[in-house]
């Protein structure tokens, strides 16, 4: 758990504190009053769609390698999460692409390397470029809702089912 990272407190340099801290265990500092809050990193996903397709990539790397999803990364500090979502598409499928509106906002927990995550997905709207594999993708293929493949990264079946719900 990330927790554990932190041993020393960054603004008097004494040893945190794990306890109990405003109803949650948290590290802190009993000298000066420091907190150590443990905030969700955020993940954007680009459920990019053309003609009924969704547009996939296959993992070369790990976690996950060798699974297929949604492009996706982590969003870098000075950028949106629309603008992180764009970049993820671009930099991993070879695509641009425009935001057409947000489909979910989930907590995603990742013990052995993140922590808690927040999971923002998009529908995208495919408008230039030829799908071409990144430097982090063996592959970038289109698959239709019914042919999905079966190792996939993020649980795309749940977020086709609920635009197939229309929420």
């Amino acid at each position: 758990m990330p927790l554990k990272r932190y041993r020393f407190c960054p603004q008097c340099a004494l040893p945190l504190s794990e306890g109990m801290v405003e109803g949650r265990v948290r590290l802190h500092c009993a000298s000066c009053g420091f907190i150590r809050y443990e905030n969700p990193l955020p993940v954007v996903v680009a459920v990019a769609v053309q003609d009924g397709r969704f547009l996939l990539i296959k993992r070369g790397i790990p976690p996950k390698k060798g699974y297929w999803g949604c492009p996706s990364g982590f969003v870098e500090s000075g950028e949106s999460p629309e603008e992180a979502c764009l970049r993820e598409l671009r930099e991993e499928a070879g695509v641009t692409g425009q935001v057409s509106r947000l489909l979910r906002v989930a907590r995603l927990e990742d013990e052995e390397l993140y922590g808690d995550m927040l999971v923002v997905s998009y529908l995208v709207k495919i408008i230039g470029g030829t799908p071409a594999a990144g430097d982090e993708v063996d592959e970038v293929r289109y698959h239709t809702p019914d042919q999905l493949p079966g190792y996939l990264a993020i649980s795309l079946r749940d977020v086709i089912r609920e635009m197939s719900r229309g929420s």
